[in-house]
């Protein structure tokens, strides 16, 4: 086990007891805490949440000589040696951020009471003996009782898809396809009456349509949601692998990847999370759908908590002049919004008392993005918005333009 890899830590109370054992005969400065994560929503102890949940605790782990057990019920038993109360604090309120709007945490309070559970190994070793035996204990009682009782999601998972096997089968292909001739970056501008755009960050990609013509050019692939998501999804932790190598110029520039609400807490997310250092996570923005949103405000909500966390700023897509002002962009904690540019957005923000423009009054104009742009329209629409970042092909024929220019001077 590396006890600094979150992702490797022990299994089972079988693993605790022993450690205790162990450790009770070098007991100096070493202590522990029994984390109540079986009092958290069952959404919330999802496998890959309580992944997310062990990699804030990390810190705590390999920088204090720790150990990290996962038990049956989900609960955490962390052990650490000579860590200051500020080093444990800290990792309670990492861990606790992720949970802000969950019943249990909100119960609990400031001081964790019923959650968390101290443990000094030198000062009371039979107490963490007894919880150790305990836990172990009831694991074993209930075993038999247990059998039986998983579920069996791979039905319901299909129900709404293509076939399974040949959902499975274009998987496959993805998971074996060269994705460098179906990444695209586009360039997010900001733009000055007069001047050349200016290159903000970069968006990559993958060009479904690309992908398409590619892998399943017989296959209608928007005409399920379901299919779509899951090769969306499917797709995701592939780019996300790509970028993790960092063979990618794209890497040592602000840029933005576009995800799944799910893909954000996936273990090859988590993976890339620990390669980017804090300082490289700030240039780094996650663009999120607001369909996608909708869909599950829940994972969404744990998802933004993680990479608030982590430095990462945090853009909601693909909002147009319906959706715009039925959403509450401050209370969802964006840093940015794309809107959709569109002639109907364009007629919306030039009527007196616009709703769109109204419903912005709340948000820093300067943190809205109008996409999409095709048309120099556009500009007069983002005027009227208050904005001066733009994307599109428009921009980008522009960019391409002013690129000679700047290479003669």
């Amino acid at each position: 086990m590396g006890a600094s890899d979150p992702r490797m830590q022990q299994q089972g109370e079988a693993a605790l007891l022993d450690y205790v054992e162990r450790a009770g005969k070098q007991a100096a400065g070493r202590k522990g805490l029994h984390l109540c994560m079986s009092k958290l929503r069952p959404a919330n102890r999802a496998p890959q949440r309580l992944r997310i949940a062990a990699s804030t605790l990390e810190p705590l782990v390999s920088g204090f000589d720790g150990a990290l057990f996962r038990l049956r019920n989900d609960d955490f038993a962390v052990f650490f040696k000579d860590a200051s109360a500020e080093a444990v604090n800290q990792a309670l309120t990492n861990l606790t951020g992720l949970y802000v709007d969950d019943l249990a945490i909100r119960a609990a309070g400031e001081n964790l009471s019923g959650f968390c559970q101290q443990f000094d190994l030198a000062k009371g070793f039979g107490a963490v003996q007894d919880f150790a035996r305990g836990a172990l204990e009831a694991v074993r009682s209930s075993e038999a009782a247990n059998q039986g009782t998983l579920l069996d999601y791979a039905a319901e998972t299909h129900q709404k898809t293509l076939d399974p096997k040949s959902l499975a089968s274009i998987q496959s292909a993805i998971a074996q396809a060269d994705l460098t001739s179906v990444i695209r970056r586009q360039a997010v501008c900001a733009m000055a009456p007069g001047m050349p755009p200016k290159p903000v960050f970069t968006e990559v990609f993958t060009s479904i349509c690309a992908l398409r013509d590619i892998l399943t050019p017989d296959i209608d692939i928007h005409g399920s949601r379901w299919l779509f998501q899951e090769l969306t999804s499917h797709l995701d932790r592939r780019v996300i692998s790509y970028l993790g190598h960092k063979d990618d110029a794209t890497l040592s520039k602000a840029f933005s990847i576009n995800l799944n609400v799910a893909s954000v807490i996936s273990d090859e997310f988590v993976s890339l999370n620990q390669k980017l250092g804090g300082e490289a996570r700030r240039t780094v923005m996650i663009e999120l759908q607001l369909v996608d949103v909708l869909s599950d405000l829940d994972t969404f909500a744990f998802s933004r908590n993680f990479l608030q966390q982590q430095n990462y700023r945090f853009c909601l897509d693909g909002l147009t002049y319906q959706s715009l002002p039925m959403i509450n962009c401050p209370r969802l904690g964006v840093d940015l919004i794309k809107v959709i540019w569109s002639a109907e957005l364009h007629e919306e923000v030039n009527r007196k008392d616009s709703v769109v423009v109204d419903s912005l009054k709340s948000f820093d104009a300067n943190r809205v993005i109008l996409i999409r742009c095709d048309d120099e329209l556009a500009f007069e629409t983002g005027k009227a918005l208050g904005t001066h970042l733009y994307q599109g092909h428009l921009i980008d024929r522009l960019l391409k333009a002013a690129q000679p220019l700047a290479a003669a001077s």
